[in-house]
């Protein structure tokens, strides 16, 4: 069934109750309170509007990137629903590259409507609620698949791209 993880309706002797996927409700809510206020904010930074453009199309094109590896794992509610670890393509970089999409791109509607309070709001609100998911997704990752999902966040970094440090040489 479809699910784009905000409510799932069980019944229970009787009584209906209601199961609300809370990282998935905090993240739309952020994500929507965000393009209010930028629609409605009457303050303007002084940058061009092209720039955000082009940061929500190079947003985007991270966005499509990782649903041609994640599927129909993206649907749904935090909980996994896919039986193996994706660990190729953009998640070869981080764990979340889904998450890192999303705030590119709000960060991109930001700056197309050219609104600091929308800037303020992906920063206290949006990005907040998406690390919020992503940690509750990443245990609920480490129940599913233990230690392939412990090797592979040892070297893979959680929003962004881990370094590898080099050695230091003397002399």
């Amino acid at each position: 069934m479809y699910n784009y993880g905000t409510f799932l309706r069980r019944k229970r002797i009787g009584m209906t109750q209601l199961n609300v996927d809370l990282p998935s409700l905090f993240m739309v809510l952020s994500f929507t309170t965000n393009l209010i206020v930028c629609f409605l904010d009457p303050f303007e930074i002084l940058v061009s509007n092209k720039i955000g453009v082009a940061i929500l199309i190079c947003g985007f094109l991270i966005f499509v990137y990782v649903l041609f590896y994640l599927k129909s794992g993206f649907f749904g509610e935090t909980k996994p629903k896919l039986d193996f670890l994706i660990t190729k393509g953009p998640y070869r970089f981080c764990r979340h590259p889904q998450y890192l999409s999303f705030i590119i791109i709000i960060f991109g509607i930001d700056l197309m409507f050219r609104s600091p309070l929308g800037i303020v709001i992906t920063i206290t609100l949006a990005i907040p609620s998406l690390v919020y998911r992503a940690k509750i997704e990443d245990r609920l990752l480490k129940k599913k698949f233990g230690t392939e999902w412990e090797e592979y966040a040892k070297k893979v970094g959680f929003l962004l791209p881990k370094w590898k440090r080099r050695p230091d040489h003397d002399g």
